[in-house]
């Protein structure tokens, strides 16, 4: 009789075991392939297993997928909105950290307010130090600087410098090095000018 017992108990925990596993495997490729019906049961999620790291590491993938996927579309408030929510779940992630950062940056710098701007600039400077190697905050801090007055030269050449120093994607490595050109050009202009 306990063999019996203790088999079928096995059995069970097995079975729920699996299943437990079939299902966060399942959120986990559903973060990736179909990140919004994810986010749509977001709540009924959190509601039933609060305490799962493996549906909320999937839920903070699903926000980040999604959020990236408004930052190629231009729509930096969408993706800030997102990236937010992603770190509110887990305030460990630096992606989402890094992401929130670069959104709202941006943000800031297409309203054009001066305050605004400087804002932008810390924004990018705290996002440089989740991960040095990445060269994009400084190239958006050396945009920020132009947008700022295009005179202080020493500042946006040396933002330029730091960012082509560091790892860029394609577009971004032939814009600043475009714009650093520009930048050290007028800066000579101007100084012959006052000469």
């Amino acid at each position: 009789m306990m063999k019996k017992i203790d088999f079928k108990c096995f059995s069970l925990a097995l079975i729920i075991i699996l299943f437990n596993n079939c299902t966060t495997t399942g959120y986990k490729k559903m973060s990736i392939e179909d990140p919004e019906t994810l986010l749509s049961i977001q709540d009924s999620l959190l509601i039933k297993r609060p305490s799962n790291q493996s549906i909320i590491d999937a839920l903070v993938n699903a926000h980040i997928n999604v959020a990236e996927k408004y930052i190629n579309k231009g729509n930096n408030a969408s993706a800030a909105e997102h990236f937010k929510s992603a770190s509110e779940l887990n305030s460990f992630n630096n992606v989402s950290k890094y992401g929130l950062l670069i959104s709202e940056g941006r943000l800031l710098v297409s309203k054009g307010n001066k305050n605004g701007i400087w804002d932008a600039i810390e924004k990018f400077s705290k996002a440089s130090t989740l991960y040095p190697g990445n060269g994009e905050p400084f190239y958006l801090m050396a945009i920020s600087y132009t947008k700022l007055g295009d005179t202080d030269f020493d500042l946006i050449l040396e933002s330029y410098e730091k960012a082509l120093a560091l790892e860029l994607n394609d577009k971004q490595r032939s814009e600043a090095e475009k714009k650093y050109e520009k930048a050290k050009e007028r800066k000579k202009k101007l100084e012959s000018f006052w000469k």
